[in-house]
């Protein structure tokens, strides 16, 4: 009984804490709707209610992508504030029609049901989701055993093309990689990139972080690669319709471009479309790979830095396991076994329902597996070679 008595004393207290949050906030709205003042009750729908107006920099009522993007990039938005700015991100990016949203468009959605048609953004779970990364992420560079590829993987962003080059130097030449970022006296980091080019810029906001690659909170160095292309990239072609490093990068592209910022060196693609015919009885090239082969051994053994990627699906080889239209690094080249040790940035894994091959795919594990090269250039695109030639001045 006394139970009883205790839970029906807390329901109350809790059914009058919920009265009283809607009365205020329906004088502080002027009357807004009930289905508003019931939303507005969740972690996630008081961030929204709190900072809208300051998101909306027009004061149209309506936020748009680039006024998302530019809450994500400002570094006054943070913990709570900074993951609800990273939720609705998430959601305008996965669903390009969604914007521009209003506030009752955004409480709408998260009184809707799942099986509505569309189905509503997730707003709540990618709030929760954001957060609590943003709350155990390490904001130092690096940590003491850091960089390394196994603890990388791609975040909520369609930035695969730069972080294969990312994690392919973590695993090949991690001090290269290291002596890239410095720490300045007044807390910000100076960027500098293989061309000698430096960048002084600010560690990534709580909201970067949301989004950004996982690492495993072994640093700051991998959300600070993204910020710091990004950057790069969009000093280079113009703002245009990116505004923020972030926006840049989202909007995808070719894994030589990074490469080069970060080597300073001029990149070299080497295509495996001419490998893909005559087959052999596996279904693997017969051609003749020496000078693919002569040009991987070359580059590993000077040091130099190799990435790739598969175009869209169209006429290569199909094989389980693997993500087309999609970058990788390429970590090793193995002559004895004329083997190639890819990454993919996704940091998945794979277990083939078979033996290894083109057949059932290839084991996979962190985003790592072994293929032979003359499978792989039955899937994969192209190969781009980091040479010893400097970029041209800018």
């Amino acid at each position: 009984m006394l139970h009883r008595l205790i839970r029906l004393t807390f329901r109350l207290g809790a059914l009058s804490l919920s009265c009283l949050l809607a009365v205020s906030l329906a004088q502080a709205d002027g009357g807004a709707p009930a289905s508003t003042i019931a939303a507005v009750s969740t972690p996630f729908a008081r961030q929204i209610h709190d900072h809208f107006p300051s998101w909306d920099r027009d004061g149209n009522g309506e936020l748009t992508v680039e006024e998302i993007e530019l809450a994500v990039h400002n570094p006054a938005v943070q913990g709570p504030a900074a993951a609800a700015a990273a939720a609705l991100r998430r959601a305008v990016r996965a669903d390009k029609g969604l914007a521009p949203l209003t506030q009752q468009k955004i409480f709408d959605a998260l009184g809707a049901k799942a099986a509505k048609t569309p189905s509503p953004p997730k707003y709540e779970a990618m709030y929760d989701a954001a957060l609590a990364k943003i709350e155990n992420a390490r904001r130092e560079l690096f940590t003491d055993d850091a960089p390394q590829v196994e603890t990388l993987s791609q975040g909520r962003m369609g930035n695969c093309f730069l972080l294969a080059s990312l994690g392919t130097c973590a695993h090949r030449d991690p001090s290269r990689l290291r002596g890239m970022f410095a720490t300045c006296e007044n807390g910000r980091v100076l960027v500098t990139f293989g061309s000698g080019r430096t960048l002084e810029m600010d560690l990534p906001t709580d909201a970067e972080i949301a989004i950004g690659a996982t690492n495993r909170n072994t640093g700051a160095w991998a959300n600070m690669y993204e910020k710091a292309i990004g950057t790069a990239m969009l000093d280079g072609s113009g703002q245009g319709r990116h505004v923020t490093p972030l926006s840049r990068i989202s909007s995808g592209g070719t894994p030589s471009v990074p490469l080069a910022f970060l080597t300073g060196h001029v990149i070299r693609k080497h295509s495996c479309q001419d490998y893909r015919t005559p087959l052999d009885e596996h279904g693997a090239s017969a051609a003749d790979l020496d000078p693919l082969r002569k040009d991987l051994i070359a580059a590993f053994a000077e040091g130099r830095l190799v990435v790739g990627g598969c175009g869209p699906k169209k006429d290569q080889r199909i094989v389980k396991g693997i993500v087309y239209n999609h970058s990788y690094g390429v970590l090793e080249y193995d002559a004895a076994s004329d083997t190639v040790l890819f990454w993919n940035p996704f940091g998945h894994k794979h277990t083939p329902q078979g033996p290894d091959g083109l057949e059932h795919g290839y084991t996979t594990a962190h985003g790592q597996f072994r293929a032979p090269l003359k499978e792989a250039v039955m899937w994969f695109g192209s190969f781009s070679i980091e040479t010893d030639e400097p970029l041209p001045a800018e």
